[in-house]
Formats: structure tokens, C-alpha cells, sequence
């Protein structure tokens, strides 16, 4: 699939004095201060005062003075835009650094990322190469004074585009009468706001019917109708007058009405909505502990003795193990912007190959185990949420699969699974083409004989439950499909069996809870009929004889259940 072109713009900050006085200065021949910036899909992004953007070439650094092709990125547009707005937090104004955290290191981030491929080895070790010299060492102070102005100046704004007066984001324009009906056919709730460019009192409804726009736009269709352009739809709707509003449900007109007038404009689309979309019995009930609960993906942070670790791994001597541990280190020690990124994909092919070889499964945890921490930084649990078939991440998954590996393994699967929720970029793929080996995993591990493997695995089941549920609340998407009818069967199961984990029946209540809060069409949803067909509601109420904490968990999830 052909994608974005992606190019790395080099700046020379001393403007050739580098070329000229650095062997004069430092004792050391720089060709220049480089600055970089990654362009991709007509947008240069660069980090000084925060991450900042500019039409390429405009920005207060003039013309580069080299471009770099990196390759092509055929990574979706919405996915690449949510890796860069995650790293906001590690690229802060105030993190950064001329010497140790800068534009470079960001370039080297985002390049990883589009292309997997590093920035020029000249450019990325440049500050080091500065710093290792005494006079370097000795001027960084006023070198850091002169060119921090440069590097973190504002962005130039672009030119943005003027727009109609009244255009809207979540407004569809139309002039055709086939493409109007369509829409009204196919459309489970439509707004049609029938207009005309010499109309003045439209004028007065247009900033309301935007603003309806934007407040309901994931429920209702909205459209403005021309009728000075639109001949055919006028004198198909026999519209006489302007402004004239219909709505409809299902293809069938509910109302309409004529006139200007903002507040019964307002009044009418709010009857539109709660008629199509009316209020889910769920709602009425009172769920303080299960809709109380963070939906913030529950992780496994704790690193392991790394040295105890790689003298374990003392048969395996490969450089990007000693790198991913030595990024790991780095970045416990000093944050996540003293910590640049290791070869992910000399990591992804390592990881691949242990497990592919292998063998000795007291490799391979560890090994895991290494990869479950690196997972906890987003910059590595992105770059693997996009990898090509997630071939390392199935590969793991397949290994820990079976049985007949210790559970150590399967433990550290799970808690590697865990936290790659901290990317955005993963949970889309619960619904896609992870989905159904991840809750193959979870559901048998809900089973497993070992109580922490059954901890592990109702983290996982309660951060897919999570992400279904925000979904749902946020947008109105049904997004886990059949894996949510695997996770119930599981989660129903494991509730009855579990006696040992007060902690772990905890999550699996709430995720229970979460998965069947506001569930749509509900007299006849298959979550309901899979809880009546296993006895959900006797299986909870048995458990009633644990903690108080559970104990009202457990009455919460029954009044779900009872609300059929």
C-alpha cells in the first residue's frame, strides 16, 4: 500500500560557523549544529517549545540545509496524529535539554515510528561527540544560553484556509435529491435544515443548528439543503419557504416546522434524539462502586533484578538485549526524556527469534519479562501496537498458549498484554485482528490453576471490559463484538470458582459489571440470554459471603442482571 512520504529536515543552527571555528573552539572538527524535523504528509513536526507544527520549510530556522528521504509510511493518518499527540507528555517545553533531550531525539522517536529506521548516526550522537571534549564540556552553559532562544521558539501559524460563514464540522452540505433521500434512508435519526444564501433570517439559526451539530453529531445526522442550488430537492419536499426544518427516524418524517427561532430549534432536536434514542433502563440504577471505578487500563510496572536477569540470559550475548535493558535502566533513573529509544526492530526480530527457536522456556520468560517493562513506556508500546501483523506480539501470545510451558511465562504474557493499554494505539485492535487470540488467552488463564496467573488475567479481562465500556459511553460503539461474549462465559466461570483472591474476584465483578452496564437492544441481547442460560445471577449472589467490598459489588452486578 503506498503511503505519506516521510523526509528528515536538517537545520545547521551556527549557519557554517561550526564548519569554520568548532576545531578552534572545542578541538574538534562539527560540520554543524543540527537541528531536525520530520515532515510527513505536508506537516513538518519538530520539538522546541513543546511539539509544534509548520508548512514545511516555514518555520523561523528558514530552508534546510539538507533533506534526508526516510522511506514511506503506510500507517493510517488518525493513528500517526494519536502517537504524536502521546508523546506530548515526554516532549514538555520545560523537559527541554540542547545537550540531552531535543529536537533530534524526537525526530529519532517519530522516524522509528513512521518508517522504523533510525536518523543519521552523525546527527543523533552529535551532542555527545560535543560533550566528550573538554572545551565542550566547559562552554556547554553558553552554548545551551545562545541557542535556546532559537530552538524553542514559537511556531510561525500557518494560513489557514478561510471558510463559509457557515460551515460546520459535523454539518453534511447537499444538492442532490438521490443523495439526500440516501441519506435519510440509511440514517437512523437525520436533521434537515432546508436554507437559502438570501435567506436573512436563517442567518439567525445557523450558529444553533451548528452548535445541535456538534452536541449530537454521533447520534444524528445533520444537513443543510441550499434550495438556491438545489433546485430538484425543493420542489421534491415542496419547500416554500426558508428557513424550514424536517427530522426523521428510520426514513419516516417525525416533524417539521418553520421560523428562525433558536429555542425551538433546540427543543425540537432534543425531542428528535430522546425519541430515537430513548434513555437505557441501566440508567436509572444506582452503581457507585462498579461506574466509580477508574477505567485507567491497570498495569504491571515492577522491574525485576535486570543484572540477575542477564546473568540468567549469560547463553544469550545479543547487543539489543543489553540496549533494551540499559533504556529501561536509563529511563527508571532519570524519566523518559533521558531515555532514548532502543532498535525496536532489531528488538522485535530478537524477541521473535527466541521464541521461534526456542526452546528453553527459562529464556524466554526473562526475556518477556524485559519486554513487559520496555511495554510500560508508550513511544515501545505504539511502535508494536502498529507493527505488521503484530507478529511479535502473536508470536509471544501463541508461545504462552501452551500449556505445557511453565506459567511464569503465561504470567508475564498477560502482564506484557496489560500494559500495552497505555497506547492508544492498541485497544482499537481488540475488535480487529488481535482481538480473538487475546481473549483466548484471557479466558483460559481465567481458569488456570495458579492465583496470580488468574490475577494477571482479570486485569486484561477488566481492561478490555474497560475499553468496550468507554467506548459505548463516549461515542455509542459497540466496538469487542464476539469477544465480549467469550470474556462473559470466562468471567461468569471464573466468579464461581475463584475462592482464594479477594482481589481477583474484585475485577472480574467489576469487569462483569462494566461489560453489561447500558448494553444495547437489551430484551434481546445474547450477553443477557448467556448470563440466564449459566445462572450469572446465583453464581454472583453466592458470593455475597465475602468482603463488604465484594459483597456490594455483588448486589450491583445483580441489579444489572435483573434489569432484562
Amino acid at each position: 500500500m503506498t503511503g505519506f512520504p516521510v523526509q528528515l529536515y536538517v537545520y545547521d543552527l551556527s549557519k557554517g560557523l561550526a564548519r569554520q571555528m568548532s576545531m578552534q573552539f572545542i578541538g574538534k572538527q562539527i560540520d554543524g549544529v543540527w537541528h531536525t524535523s520530520v515532515v510527513y504528509n505536508q506537516t513538518e513536526y519538530y520539538y522546541g517549545a513543546g511539539i509544534q507544527t509548520s508548512i514545511p520549510g516555514s518555520t523561523h530556522h528558514g530552508q534546510p540545509h539538507e533533506v534526508v528521504h526516510m522511506g514511506e509510511s503506510s500507517l493510517p493518518e488518525d493513528i500517526v496524529l494519536e502517537y504524536i499527540e502521546s508523546l506530548k507528555d515526554i516532549y514538555r517545553p520545560e523537559n527541554y535539554d540542547l545537550f540531552m533531550h531535543n529536537c533530534n531525539n524526537f525526530s529519532q522517536d517519530l522516524c522509528q515510528f513512521l518508517v522504523g529506521k533510525n536518523i543519521p548516526t552523525h546527527i543523533a550522537g552529535l551532542p555527545q561527540e560535543v560533550l566528550q571534549t573538554p572545551f565542550g564540556q566547559m562552554l556547554r552553559p553558553m552554548i545551551e544560553q545562545s541557542l535556546r532562544p532559537i530552538t524553542t521558539a514559537p511556531s510561525i501559524p500557518p494560513v489557514q484556509p478561510s471558510q463559509p460563514s457557515h460551515a460546520a464540522h459535523n454539518v453534511l452540505y447537499v444538492t442532490s435529491a438521490i443523495q439526500l433521500e440516501d441519506l435519510i434512508k440509511k440514517n437512523h435519526c437525520v436533521s434537515v435544515f432546508f436554507t437559502s444564501s438570501t435567506c436573512g433570517p436563517c442567518r439567525i439559526a445557523y450558529p444553533k443548528y451548528d452548535e445541535l451539530a456538534e452536541r449530537y453529531g454521533s447520534k444524528c445526522t445533520f444537513v443543510k439543503v441550499d434550495i438556491n442550488q438545489a433546485y430538484a430537492i425543493a420542489q421534491r419536499w415542496q419547500i416554500t419557504a426558508t428557513p424550514t426544518f424536517h427530522t426523521f427516524i428510520d426514513g419516516e418524517k417525525l416533524d417539521d416546522w418553520k421560523g428562525a427561532s433558536p429555542p425551538t430549534l433546540e427543543s425540537n432536536i432534543n425531542m428528535l434524539v430522546q425519541i430515537a434514542y430513548p434513555p437505557h433502563p441501566h440508567r436509572k440504577l444506582q452503581l457507585p462502586h462498579i461506574l466509580g471505578t477508574s477505567t485507567q487500563p491497570i498495569t504491571y510496572t515492577r522491574i525485576p533484578p535486570l543484572d540477575k536477569i542477564l546473568a540468567k540470559l549469560g547463553g544469550i550475548e545479543d547487543q539489543i538485549l543489553l540496549r533494551v535493558v540499559t533504556f529501561i535502566k536509563e529511563r527508571e533513573a532519570h524519566g523518559a526524556r533521558e531515555a532514548p529509544l532502543p532498535d525496536l526492530n532489531l528488538w522485535a526480530l530478537f524477541v521473535q527469534d527466541q521464541v521461534q527457536q526456542n526452546s528453553i522456556s527459562d529464556h524466554i520468560f526473562p526475556i518477556i519479562d524485559i519486554f513487559r517493562v520496555a511495554a510500560i513506556d508508550v513511544r515501545v508500546g505504539s511502535w508494536f501496537a502498529e507493527e505488521s501483523d503484530f507478529k511479535t506480539l502473536r508470536s509471544v501470545i501463541k508461545f504462552a498458549s501452551d500449556d505445557e510451558k511453565p506459567y511464569q511465562v503465561r504470567l508475564v504474557t498477560l502482564q506484557l498484554l496489560c500494559n500495552m493499554f497505555t497506547s492508544h494505539l492498541f485497544v482499537p485492535h481488540l475488535c480487529q485482528e488481535l482481538g480473538p487470540e487475546l481473549s483466548q488467552l484471557a479466558t483460559s488463564s481465567l481458569l488456570d490453576e495458579h492465583s496470580n496467573v488468574r490475577l494477571a488475567a482479570s486485569s486484561l479481562a477488566f481492561n478490555i471490559a474497560a475499553y468496550g465500556q468507554c467506548r459505548r459511553a463516549e461515542a455509542g460503539e459497540e466496538v469487542l463484538g464476539d469477544i465480549s461474549v467469550e470474556l462473559l462465559v470466562a468471567m461468569i466461570e471464573g466468579i464461581g470458582r475463584e475462592t482464594e483472591s479477594g482481589q481477583t474476584l474484585s475485577r472480574l465483578l467489576t469487569a462483569l459489571g462494566l461489560l453489561l452496564y447500558c448494553a444495547p437492544n437489551i430484551q434481546d441481547s445474547e450477553l443477557f440470554a448467556i448470563c440466564n442460560s449459566l445462572e450469572a445471577t446465583e453464581i454472583v449472589n453466592a458470593k455475597k459471603d465475602e468482603s463488604i467490598a465484594v459483597r456490594a459489588l455483588c448486589d450491583e452486578v445483580i441489579l444489572l442482571l435483573t434489569q432484562m
